[in-house]
């Protein structure tokens, strides 16, 4: 064969093949490009909106009620179509054909945005009714597939995360939350309180109680007396054991800066701010102004960047019997308004846990129903082993800990009903879109799932869109408590100060460098919520905004405060450079246990035996988780959503 033919046949054959790998390479460089061009604008989308949601919390004075709270996440959720579409490519209208759910987890339930059927069947419509809620009125279903006129992106009714157990005799339901608070309502066994114990009557009937699950057994109240700013307990480190941290009365304060001005000791303008001290009332801080002396009371609100003070009125008689009885006089004259939450949460909490134990005895994870009555199956299975009994020393149980069997079935209960009902939305949105790709729930891994259970998130999906010869289809899970929505045991933040009072620094609980402190040199001075470190913002007018730091102090200059103030600031072995911090679970434990060679967990410091640690270390831990546990009670307390006077015990 001549070679001329050769090289014709050569050509014939890999030209064409050349052609291909080359499209196909290019095809595939593009599928990547687009992949990873999606990718990062779904977690910068997703990014920000949860950050939209945690500054729009922390500003808001009003962020725990209903209405303002819908507020907040449907501002979250434009700001997530807002950075997703901001680079043009494609349209809000466009994205949105792509974006089947979001979901934002808060503190007992969730919100779904999705497309959802804005219709009611006509026979079951009140026209004006219909017409005040923006609803159409449809006769027939098949008018459904007319178009969009029907149906509508938004945000489903809330869904708590909740489960049913039912046995022989009890059928009730149980809504639990990011931390160790549940609502149970159902039938339950009949009880009596004799002012110490829980005791079984004869009989079933419908009962609604609320409040803090906690191990009973480790409280024991040292004075409940009529005086509250007396109130103190002791919470300890066993069932039986003796020592523990003191829980009791404390005097909390808070930087404010308002919109008014005045004149310094130095003769410069600046805006009014101060110390107060304050305390919490169903949900609410009230101020105490002690050098108020022109109105009726010396307690206030902060609202609208103001002082706005409760008057001596009939309606405001509770209120004022409860300051009242927490501001006492010194012996200097002086007066101080204390705090009681912090024993109310334990004190209350040890009663409803007793409470609880006592009704729900033998409910496991098998009593577990759906509404049809048929059992649940959980991805993580907990047995026969009870999941509210928490006094039992024979099943360890302790809900405040990671990993105990309440918690577990706790993480379980909101995984198995997030996934459920985010099948569904995602399910259903193949009857609104008109593409060819099947949307479908994703396989979440269990890191995410574990985020998911514990932090308040934004989950967004993003499905469908084509890239190359195949469809994306990925999801994002970005976390943030940085808001008033749950206190972790991970959001307390510890404030120390030196000798000379000037140099205060916050640090997490289980910082190293706390742990190794020698106590006679700096002093701990309160545990608060990590939301009052962060900045706080005053709008003066629209182009003119100034800001504070709720756990700054006021510099006094002739008696006066001055412009400037004693900054706090973040210790750098914890909360700059965290390297090496310690679980919340050990310091509620009082025992801080690490992996040694082997693998295996080792106490390094503890509390109960003086040969583990040294004496510096045992007594830095121990006072460190008196104030800790002091200020997880408190806050958790303080929620609005999960505010002890509202609970049915």
């Amino acid at each position: 064969m001549k070679l001329q033919y050769i090289a014709v046949i050569f050509i014939v054959i890999i030209i064409p093949i050349v052609i291909i790998t080359t499209t196909y390479i290019n095809s595939q460089i593009t599928t990547i490009t687009l992949q990873n061009k999606y990718n990062t604008k779904l977690t910068d989308a997703t990014y920000d909106a949860i950050k939209a949601f945690r500054i729009n919390t922390v500003n808001n004075r009003y962020s725990s009620i209903s209405d303002s709270k819908i507020r907040d996440i449907e501002a979250a959720v434009s700001t997530f179509f807002n950075t997703l579409t901001s680079t043009g490519d494609l349209s809000k209208r466009d994205i949105d054909a792509y974006v089947p759910a979001l979901l934002f987890t808060l503190y007992d339930g969730y919100y779904i945005y999705s497309k959802y059927d804005n219709v009611v069947p006509k026979e079951n419509a009140d026209g004006d009714e219909i017409s005040n809620l923006n609803m159409e009125i449809i006769t027939d279903e098949t008018e459904l597939d007319t178009g969009d006129a029907y149906n509508t992106d938004g945000l489903k009714p809330y869904v708590f995360y909740s489960c049913r157990y039912k046995d022989r005799d009890r059928d009730f339901v149980v809504n639990y939350t990011l931390d160790n608070a549940i609502t149970i309502y159902g039938t339950l066994r009949n009880w009596e309180w004799d002012g110490n114990t829980c005791n079984l009557t004869t009989g079933y009937s419908y009962q609604t109680l609320s409040g803090y699950l906690i191990n009973p057994n480790y409280v024991e109240i040292i004075d409940n007396g009529a005086n509250p700013i007396n109130w103190k307990l002791k919470y300890k480190y066993t069932e039986s054991g003796s020592g523990g941290s003191l829980i009791e009365s404390e005097i909390l304060t808070e930087h404010l800066l308002f919109t008014t001005t005045s004149t310094d000791a130095s003769g410069t303008q600046i805006y009014d701010n101060g110390d107060y001290e304050y305390i919490v009332y169903n949900g609410q801080k009230i101020y105490y102004d002690k050098n108020e002396t022109t109105k009726s009371t010396p307690y206030f609100y902060y609202n609208n960047y103001g002082k706005s003070f409760i008057s001596n009125a009939e309606y405001n008689k509770d209120v004022l019997s409860y300051l009242n009885a927490r501001l006492s006089t010194e012996a200097d004259g002086s007066h101080h308004l204390y705090s009681t939450n912090a024993f109310e949460y334990y004190r209350d909490a040890k009663k409803f846990s007793e409470i609880i134990s006592k009704l729900t005895d033998g409910i496991s994870q098998e009593d577990a129903v759906d509404l049809q009555g048929n059992n649940i199956e959980f991805d993580v299975a907990t047995g026969d082993r009870d999941i509210f009994v928490t006094n039992d020393s024979r099943n360890p149980n302790d809900p405040l800990l990671s990993k105990s069997i309440f918690d577990e079935n706790r993480m379980q209960v909101i995984r198995n009903s997030i996934k459920t009902n985010l099948a569904v939305a995602i399910g259903n949105y193949n009857r609104y879109s008109t593409n060819s790709y099947q949307y479908s729930f994703p396989e979440l891994d269990e890191v995410d799932w574990g985020k998911i259970t514990n932090e308040v998130s934004v989950i967004s999906f993003l499905q469908g869109i084509p890239i190359g010869y195949k469809f994306y289809n990925n999801y994002c899970v970005i976390t943030n408590n940085d808001n008033e929505e749950v206190v972790k045991k991970d959001n307390i933040y510890i404030i120390t100060k030196d000798n000379t009072g000037n140099n205060r620094e916050y640090h997490l609980p289980g910082c190293t460098y706390l742990m190794n402190c020698d106590f006679d040199d700096i002093e701990i001075e309160r545990g608060y919520s990590n939301i009052d470190f962060l900045r706080q913002t005053v709008r003066i007018s629209e182009d003119n905004n100034i800001y504070f730091y709720p756990q700054t102090r006021v510099n006094m200059i002739g008696g006066r405060p001055s412009k400037d103030t004693k900054n706090i600031t973040a210790c750098y072995y914890c909360m700059v450079n965290a390297t090496n911090v310690h679980s919340a679970d050990d310091i509620i434990k009082g025992e801080i246990v690490e992996l040694n060679e082997q693998e295996q967990e080792e106490a390094i410091i503890s509390v109960l035996d003086s040969r583990i640690g040294t004496d510096t270390q045992r007594k830095a831990l121990q006072k460190i988780r008196e104030y800790y546990l002091t200020a997880l009670g408190r806050e958790r307390f303080n929620l609005y959503q999960a505010n002890m006077s509202g609970f049915n015990t």
